[in-house]
């Protein structure tokens, strides 16, 4: 798919192939399954593709990535991918969407951009779109455009043994450097923050990201996916300082996010120059790790304030488990890979 316009095949499509009989209610993921629809009728069903004339799975809305004000002129991605891989298409005759294996990395950011629940991950930690209408629930669509359903998520999309999240570190070291920001860019988005990431190669900007979270807090992102962690802390300083002199954001909603692939161990240096930057400058810098983040987005959990002691890291106080449990609710603790959710000994 372009970066820069629709797909081609999208453009021309003046509604949905199907609707549903009745109401949508709500929807109850399970992990590896596909999805259950509640019914205003009072049935259950299993989810399938309606084939959306703006294909949400694929396209993002571009609304979702624009900060507002002086915020605007952040040289930010244009992509509207929501895959970051571009393994998600519509199928030969355009009807339903399609994820071609091959190239699926099985972050699932398709599953949870979809409204109806249509796409779900496998054991094998591919994203699979059911099209065939299993329980029967649909019907022609006789109208134009219409909003989507804003239906209640319920349970979870995957787990921290599913696939993607075990060898994240391992997926995010095959992709190129557009890719990774693009896929920290959209897991933010699915968890309800605005967001734009600097393109690769922008030299106007030194920071990586930011974020306009609901709470009217503004994030500036250092974005670090190798062990030279170190680097994130220092140059979030040099971002405030470009956000509050050239922006002209308030000090006091400035909140400054390194986000890593993990955590590196105790004895480095990271969690210290955290803590000087918070003792001498009384600002706290928060880190948040790609497998805390994919955690949020797969059981449908909004980032909506970055306030009080969340994804705080300063030396002997660094675990993410109670920040997700904040924001999630009880889930197994055990991390999907070393450092995803605290510094190894």
């Amino acid at each position: 798919m372009s970066d820069v316009v629709p797909h081609k095949r999208s453009i021309d499509r003046s509604g949905r192939l199907r609707k549903f009989r009745a109401e949508l209610k709500s929807l109850t993921f399970t992990p590896h399954n596909p999805a259950t629809l509640h019914l205003s009728d009072g049935n259950d069903a299993l989810a399938t593709c309606l084939g959306c004339h703006d294909a949400p799975c694929m396209e993002l809305q571009e609304s979702g990535f624009k900060l507002g004000g002086e915020l605007d002129a952040f040289p930010g991605d244009p992509s509207r991918d929501v895959c970051p891989v571009n393994a998600i298409d519509w199928n030969e005759k355009g009807e339903v969407a399609v994820v071609d294996s091959e190239i699926c990395i099985g972050c699932g950011i398709c599953a949870v951009s979809c409204p109806y629940g249509a796409i779900h991950l496998t054991t094998e930690g591919k994203a699979v779109v059911e099209s065939i209408d299993p329980s029967g629930i649909t019907q022609p669509a006789l109208s134009e455009t219409a909003p989507h359903v804003k239906a209640e998520c319920n349970g979870a999309l995957g787990t921290a043994d599913t696939a993607f999240l075990k060898r994240l570190p391992e997926v995010v070291a095959s992709l190129s450097d557009v890719q990774t920001t693009r896929l920290t860019r959209n897991m933010f988005l699915a968890c309800g923050v605005s967001a734009n990431m600097r393109r690769k190669g922008d030299t106007n900007v030194r920071m990586d990201g930011l974020l306009r979270l609901r709470s009217g807090q503004i994030g500036v992102v250092e974005l670090e996916t190798s062990p030279n962690v170190l680097e994130s802390p220092r140059a979030l300083l040099e971002d405030i300082a470009v956000l509050h002199n050239r922006f002209g954001v308030p000090m006091n909603t400035i909140v400054p996010v390194s986000v890593i692939c993990g955590f590196p161990n105790v004895r480095v240096e990271y969690y210290q120059v955290i803590e000087d930057i918070e003792r001498v400058l009384g600002v706290r810098c928060r880190s948040i790790t790609l497998g805390a983040l994919c955690l949020l987005m797969w059981n449908f959990s909004y980032l909506e304030s970055l306030g009080d002691d969340l994804f705080t890291t300063i030396p002997g106080e660094t675990d993410l488990s109670s920040s997700l449990e904040k924001l999630i609710g009880r889930f197994e603790n055990d991390e999907p890979y070393l450092g995803a959710f605290k510094p190894s000994k």
